[in-house]
């Protein structure tokens, strides 16, 4: 821990000496009237005062408050005189103000620092979070890696999320030692080499709590349309790029062909030319190409080929005119500038090269079969006495675009490779930027900058960021480090949290925390907007003297998921976050698809017999081919809650249908029924079904619902088994309408005197199970709660399943057996993890 904080100390220093750099840069920029760069700067400014405020704060040794205060009121003058445009009196805040305080900042710190250094060799993660790095990296960069780490005098050490123990503070890795590779624990390293660059969204849990407490060397850029936005928006450079759309629907690539005979279409996320594709149109034909091959497609070929290639996932890929840059030999080509920070932290050009593809190509990617020439001659071959010119020219725009491009990203990339072409115009395009190019043919030059920049880092402790690390924040989003609220203290018990919307916090909110208080361990819920995702905090909620309290607390060993909204649109984030923690319900949506249930239960021997005959309808002659043949039919949506747009359709006499929507009904003949369902079929896909009359001995509508949830052992128990009773004319059973429920077993021996009620119960029980059985073998994901209906038909006492719930099912007045299953399996959920993780150990 004490290394921890020498870390986190010199990171400080080194932040106040860029912020001083960054502050004089800003002075400059403000004088010269560039006001534009000037708020980019000031941004920065603002950010990296906001990291060590942090810092400064959770150090009681330090006594820095006043100068933290004094920064943020200058802060605030500046932005609100930068506001007013009036530049004169930012340039004096900066000079006589801001600039002094930081200065007064460091001499604080330094009088604070030991003065004694303890040299040491410097330990460096190469570091991939799914696998070892050795399986991720070219064996011929890894040796690269490995002889510039003997030659700079540093280690290397290669591991992933699983060799990473935070208790310890150690990570298991691989090491060259000796001629030889040897797994080593060691304490956790000085610095990090990241390869699989990410997102923050993208990261894991794992990633993402390394990222608080050891410095890494690289950050994302985002996909292919997040940079050309950004360079947009600052108003630098914007001119170099082609323009595009991203294609969101048909109607997108319609309007850009009528003004394109000649484009490409490639992927958000492609790399090393994959999955780029040419189109030219000509006599209403459609030439297209990828790489070398080549296909003639009709107008309707063409229809296809875009529903299924490039509208398949939304927002997937983008459209731009095709930009001609060819040798004198008609050869497709750019220039790939290789760009990285060296052991100074500075920009150095490592290469730069001509890749030159095939004739028959548009792409010059070596991996896609072409070839690197050298540079000077390639420029003499194409511009003769004008070669120095050019290629003079293509390295200051590499280097000043680098610079631009760091800037915009606050000051955290660490290499870039720019590809760069000229048009027969001599129209200078950037054509994308990559971090983490690929270096087939210069491992060596890289490796020497790779090492020496994480060096460099390592030795001067520089936490980076930039905007790949950071979540957006709605209004009212949980802050940890700008909030009143004490700090839940919580021994070695297991931490069981319910994730919930704010508006659920009922009586199964207070039974679960009883319940966990029985079972001896601690338990508090949270909502959305309790989450902190960058100090990976939670405002939970603990129950006390029976009343919930706020304190902030670390993430649970397991979540009791309430919420049940993974997968919808505006929630991915929370989920994505959590990931890693296990979770009690891990299906997306709210529902599933009653079409492929139906098929699964089908399928089994066991249910056959208790499956309502059933079809999934696109057409109107379908429905009246059921109605035809069973007389009385249910159409419902395929996928969504069982009394959103159900219908019950009856054939009364060749002139008259009717036809029930809850306590809606409607009388209609046949031409005015099938206008009728033509319509409401256009909305999404439905399924018919045999009318199965459940009713009681009262003429009442009812059906069974059976409330399944995972116990203490991880098996399927049944939390409840009741009737639900619909009103005296209703045709299908409701409680919100007036129905009620009751007894199970008091229920059957009444209505169906005819029978065994004990054994009908069973049989009810036995479906069940076999139910839950299937659904969980059939889904590759946890489920711990389904809640099942069950038809019983009137007339042979025979059960039949109408529907399965697996998102919420509804608590009427039982939740303390709810809680009785909940919190015992999320206990189950996190003995089976700590079993997981300890096997894995060994």
């Amino acid at each position: 821990m004490r290394d921890i904080l020498d870390r986190k100390h010199t990171q400080t220093l080194n932040i106040i000496d860029t912020l001083i750099e960054a502050t004089e840069h800003f002075s400059v920029l403000i004088r010269k009237k560039e006001t534009n760069q000037g708020i980019f700067i000031f941004s920065s400014i603002v950010e990296g005062f906001e990291a060590i405020k942090k810092i400064v704060l959770n150090d009681t040794e330090l006594n820095a408050s006043n100068h933290l205060e004094n920064i943020e009121s200058t802060i605030l003058l500046v932005a609100k005189t930068l506001e007013k445009g009036n530049l004169l009196k930012v340039s004096e805040i900066i000079q006589f103000t801001l600039m002094p305080q930081f200065k007064s900042l460091k001499s604080c710190f330094l009088t604070n620092q030991d003065s004694e250094q303890v040299q040491k060799s410097i330990r460096i993660g190469v570091y991939l979070c799914e696998t070892n790095p050795r399986n991720g990296y070219p064996e011929a960069r890894i040796n690269a890696l490995i002889k510039q780490s003997v030659q700079q005098e540093v280690k290397l050490y290669f591991f992933s999320s699983g060799d990473v123990d935070f208790e310890k503070e150690e990570i298991t890795a691989d090491t060259f030692n000796n001629e030889e590779w040897e797994r080593e624990n060691i304490p956790f390293p000085d610095v990090i080499h990241n390869i699989g660059i990410r997102s923050r969204a993208q990261q894991s849990q794992v990633e993402r709590k390394l990222r608080k407490i050891l410095p890494f060397t690289s950050f994302g850029l985002g996909n292919k349309f997040s940079l050309p936005k950004k360079l947009v928006k600052s108003g630098r450079y914007a001119e170099l790029l082609v323009p595009f759309k991203v294609i969101t629907d048909r109607s997108i690539v319609d309007e850009f062909l009528k003004e394109n005979k000649k484009v490409v279409f490639k992927p958000l996320l492609g790399r090393q030319g994959r999955n780029i594709y040419f189109l030219e149109i000509k006599n209403n034909r459609y030439t297209l190409l990828e790489h070398k091959k080549k296909q003639v497609l009709t107008q309707e070929e063409f229809d296809v080929w875009v529903k299924e290639r490039i509208l398949k996932e939304r927002n997937s890929y983008l459209l731009q005119p095709y930009v001609e840059c060819r040798t004198k030999n008609g050869e497709p080509y750019d220039i790939r500038a290789h760009v990285q920070k060296n052991g100074e932290g500075k920009w150095t050009l490592t290469k730069i090269y001509p890749r030159v593809g095939n004739k028959k190509s548009i792409l010059s990617n070596i991996s896609r079969g072409g070839r690197t020439q050298d540079l000077k001659a390639f420029f003499e071959n194409e511009f003769g006495q004008n070669s120095k010119k050019y290629e003079e020219n293509i390295k200051q725009l590499a280097m000043d675009l680098t610079f631009h491009l760091d800037k915009l990203h606050g000051l955290a990339l660490d290499e870039l490779g720019l590809d760069l072409a000229i048009d027969k115009n001599d129209r200078i395009w950037l054509h994308e930027v990559n971090n983490g190019p690929q270096t087939t043919y210069h491992e060596e030059e890289r490796a020497v900058n790779t090492i020496a920049y994480a060096k460099y880092i390592a030795e001067n402790g520089i936490y980076l960021t930039n905007e790949s690390q950071k979540v957006r924040r709605d209004n009212g989003h949980f802050e940890a480090q700008h909030t009143n609220l004490v700090h839940a203290k919580l021994d070695q018990r297991y931490r069981i949290a319910m994730l919930v919307d704010e508006n659920e916090i009922n009586d199964l909110t207070v039974a679960c925390a009883y319940v966990a208080k029985f079972e001896n361990v601690h338990f508090y819920y949270f909502t959305p907007k309790d989450i902190d995702y960058d100090e990976m905090r939670i405002r939970g909620y603990f129950y006390e003297n029976k009343q919930w309290v706020p304190r902030v607390v670390e993430y649970p060993d397991v979540i009791y998921d309430r919420l049940r909204l993974r997968g919808i649109k505006g929630y991915k984030t929370i989920y994505e976050e959590l990931e890693g923690i296990p979770f009690t319900n891990e299906f997306f949506g709210n529902s599933i698809s009653k079409l492929e249930v139906y098929d699964k239960l089908s399928s089994t021997n066991l249910l056959e017999d208790a499956i309502i005959p059933y079809q999934r309808v696109d057409r109107v002659k379908d429905i009246f081919h059921y109605i035809q043949h069973y007389g009385r039919v249910i159409l419902k949506p395929e996928v969504g809650s069982f009394a959103s747009g159900v219908h019950y359709i009856e054939k009364k006499n060749a002139l008259d249908y009717f036809v029930a929507i809850g306590e809606k009904e409607t009388h209609f003949n046949e031409l005015t029924l099938g206008q009728y369902l033509r319509e409401l079929i256009k909305k999404g896909p439905f399924i018919v079904q045999q009318y199965i009359e459940t009713r009681t001995m009262d003429d009442q509508p009812f059906d069974i619902r059976v409330h399944m949830m995972k116990d203490g052992n991880g098996e399927w128990s049944f939390v409840n088994i009741y009737p639900r009773i619909g009103i005296h004319n209703a045709v299908i059973s409701s409680t919100g309408n007036g129905g009620y429920i009751g007894e199970i077993l008091g229920f059957l021996k009444r209505n169906f005197k005819e029978v065994d009620a004990g054994k009908l119960k069973e049989k009810i029980e036995k479906i069940s199970l076999e139910i839950c059985t299937l659904v969980e073998n059939s889904y590759d994901i946890n489920n711990s709660e389904l809640g099942l209906d069950i038809a019983i038909n009137r007339e042979n006492s025979k059960p039949y399943i109408i529907e399965v719930n697996v998102n919420k099912p509804g608590i009427i007045y039982y939740e303390f057996e709810v809680a009785n299953h909940a919190i015992p399996y999320a206990i189950h959920l996190a003995k089976s993890s700590e079993m997981e993780r300890s096997h894995f150990e060994r």
